[in-house]
C-alpha cells in the first residue's frame, strides 16, 4: 500500500501551461526514491538508505526545447540554465529549488538536449535501471522500460544497455556508491561491464571525479564504496596507493587490521565531515612504503604521516577540490599522530602549531583513529587530552599576533622601520615569548620587551 503520493507542488496553472507544450514526468532519483519508501521494509535494515523521500523534485517535459523552457518557467519565478552542455534548468519557487529537463542523449561531455526524442529513449539512455523510471504526472502511471520496479523490488542495481560505462565511465563511481548507499546487489553483467571500462576513468574530467568522492564521504559507511572499488579495479586507477595497503600487516599489539582495513575503519568511525573523512581516508595511506618491523616483532613506520599528507595534497587538487580544504586536509594528516603535552604550555604550543580552526577535526581524527585500531588504542586517555586542552582553550590565550597587546605600529615605531616582512618576524618572536607565559601579554611589557630587542639589535 502506497505511504506517500508523487505529488504536484508547482502552481496548477504553470502545470496547464507545461502540459499545452507537452507531456510532463517526474523522473530520476525523486521516482526512485519514492519508490524506495514503498519497499523499504523488504530490504531490511543493512543498506545505508535511510528511508527518507526526497524533497527534490526532478521534471522532465517532452517536445519543448530548452530556451522555451526557460521562457515558461521565468513567468513564475527564477529560472537558468545550469549544468554541462547546459541541459538543466535550476527552478527556484517560494524558497524551493527544482530541477526541469528536456529529453536529452547524456555522454561523458554532458547532456545533449533532444526534444523530439520519447521518455522511453530518454530513460534508457540514463545509467541504471532504479534511475530510469518516470512518472506521468497527468496519467498517473510509471514510465519503467527498462525494468526498474522490479529491480528496486528485488534489491537490484543494473546498467541500463550495454554502453551504460562506456558512455560515461563517472557512472562506475555512482555504482559503487549506490551499492553502497541502498545496500543493493550488483548484477553480474553490470560488474563485467564496469571491469571492462574502469581504465576510462583516466579520461573524465578531475571535478566530476571529485565530486563524486564528496558524495561518498557523506555516506554513513563509505567503506563499502572503496571495498567496490577495490572489487571492480577502481583503486588501482584513481588511488593506487591505498589499493597498495592492502595485506599490509601492523604487528606489535596496537592494530588488529591490516593498514587496508585499518584507513577504512578510520574513515567509517569519522563523524559524516568531508574534512575529517578524506583526512581519514589519507592518515595512514603512505604506510606501505615506510613499513619497518623492528627486533620486538613491533611493526613501525617513521615518517608516514609526512608523506602521506604530501599524497593527500597532490590527489586533493588533482580532482580540484579548492586550495584551502587540501591544505586542512593535508595538515590534519600531518599532525595526526601528535603527542599529548604534559603542561599547559606544551598545550598552547601544539594548539599554535596546528590553528584554533583544526583543532576540533584533529581530534575528531585521532577518535576514530584510535577506535579503528582495534585492540591497541585507549580512547580514554585521548578523550582527557581532548578535555585538558579545551580547559586551556577556554582560558581565551593568546596564540596569534593579534591576540596581542601591541601592534605593528609599536614594532615600525620602535625599531625604526617601515612596513616588511621584518615586522611580522619581530611580532612571532613576542609571540612566542607569550604563548609560553601568557601573563606576559600586557601593553608595558611588550613595549619593554620590544625595546630590549631594539637596544640589542643597535649594538
Amino acid at each position: 500500500m502506497m505511504k506517500k503520493k508523487l505529488k504536484w507542488e508547482l502552481p496548477k496553472s504553470m502545470l496547464r501551461k507545461l502540459s499545452s507544450l507537452g507531456d510532463v514526468y517526474f523522473v530520476g532519483g525523486y521516482v526512485r526514491d519514492f519508490l524506495l519508501t514503498q519497499v523499504i521494509d523488504f530490504h531490511g535494515e543493512s543498506a545505508d538508505y535511510s528511508g527518507n523521500f526526497t524533497a527534490d523534485q526532478d521534471i522532465l517535459v517532452t517536445d519543448v526545447d530548452v530556451e522555451t523552457l526557460v521562457r515558461t518557467l521565468s513567468d513564475y519565478g527564477r529560472a537558468e540554465l545550469v549544468g554541462r552542455s547546459f541541459s538543466v534548468v535550476k527552478f527556484r519557487y517560494r524558497g524551493r529549488e527544482y530541477d526541469f529537463t528536456v529529453p536529452s542523449v547524456r555522454n561523458a561531455m554532458g547532456s545533449i538536449p533532444r526534444p523530439d526524442m520519447s521518455i522511453e529513449d530518454d530513460l534508457r539512455g540514463r545509467d541504471f535501471t532504479v534511475n530510469a523510471i518516470a512518472f506521468d504526472i497527468a496519467q498517473k502511471e510509471f514510465i519503467d522500460p527498462t525494468g526498474g520496479i522490479d529491480d528496486i523490488k528485488r534489491g537490484v542495481l543494473r546498467q541500463t544497455n550495454q554502453n551504460t560505462f562506456s558512455d560515461d565511465p563517472l557512472r562506475i563511481i555512482r555504482l559503487c556508491r549506490f551499492y553502497a548507499h541502498f545496500g543493493f546487489k550488483i548484477d553480474d553483467g553490470t560488474i563485467r561491464s564496469a571491469e571492462e571500462n574502469v581504465k576510462n576513468l583516466e579520461k573524465i574530467a578531475g571535478e566530476r571525479i571529485g565530486a563524486e568522492f564528496f558524495k561518498i564521504m557523506l555516506l554513513p559507511h563509505p567503506s563499502s564504496v572503496f571495498r567496490c572499488f577495490h572489487d571492480i579495479g577502481v583503486l588501482k586507477v584513481l588511488l593506487p596507493e591505498l589499493e597498495d595497503c592492502i595485506d599490509v600487516s601492523q604487528p606489535g599489539g596496537m592494530h588488529a587490521y591490516d593498514v587496508f582495513n585499518h584507513i577504512l575503519k578510520t574513515v567509517d568511525e569519522a563523524p559524516q565531515d568531508t574534512l575529517v573523512r578524506f583526512a581519514a581516508l589519507f592518515h595512514d595511506i603512505s604506510k606501505p612504503r615506510h613499513k619497518f618491523v623492528a627486533d620486538d616483532g613491533r611493526a613501525r613506520f617513521y615518517g608516514h604521516q609526512e608523506t602521506s599528507a604530501k599524497i593527500a595534497k597532490k590527489w586533493l587538487q588533482k580532482y580540484s577540490f579548492s586550495k584551502k580544504f587540501s591544505d586542512d586536509v593535508a595538515k590534519l594528516v600531518r599532525h595526526h599522530m601528535f603527542t599529548h603535552a604534559q603542561t599547559d604550555k606544551g598545550i598552547r604550543r601544539f594548539v599554535r602549531r596546528v590553528g584554533e580552526e583544526l583543532l576540533e577535526p584533529l581530534f575528531q581524527l585521532r577518535f576514530a583513529d584510535t577506535k579503528a585500531q582495534g585492540i591497541g588504542g585507549d580512547l580514554d586517555a585521548e578523550i582527557e587530552y581532548y578535555n585538558r586542552v579545551k580547559k586551556v582553550m577556554d582560558e581565551k590565550p593568546p596564540l596569534s599576533a593579534k591576540d596581542l597587546a601591541i601592534n605593528g605600529y609599536d614594532v615600525m615605531n620602535i625599531f625604526k622601520i617601515s612596513p616588511s616582512p621584518k615586522v611580522g618576524e619581530i611580532m612571532e618572536k613576542i609571540l612566542l615569548k607569550v604563548i609560553d607565559d601568557p601573563s606576559l601579554n600586557e601593553r608595558d611589557n611588550l613595549i619593554e620587551m620590544l625595546k630590549d630587542m631594539a637596544g640589542h639589535r643597535n649594538k
